[in-house]
């Protein structure tokens, strides 16, 4: 099931219920307890928010998207800034 947790901002999967308290996880292997009153279910943009950052962390695991260092633009010479 696809929680908010209203503590934390950030929704997440339930894993596990132990009385009061919650034990979520998230796609990138995240995992905290809250509790049961501090989480309600998720909207459907919080689930699609889930399901994207699921798909990211697995496209970033596999190397599809690394991060390469860029080269400072002409315009950020002259800022100063990279």
């Amino acid at each position: 099931m696809v929680v908010y947790d209203r503590y934390y901002e950030m929704p997440a999967t339930v894993a596990d219920i132990r009385g009061p308290l919650v034990r979520l996880t998230r796609p990138t292997g995240l995992t905290w307890h809250s509790r049961c009153a501090a989480v309600r279910p998720a909207t459907d943009y919080e689930r699609r928010q889930l399901r994207a950052i699921g798909e990211l962390h697995r496209q970033r695991q596999r190397g599809a998207l690394t991060a390469t260092p860029t080269e400072p633009t002409e315009r950020n010479r002259a800022c100063g800034t990279r």
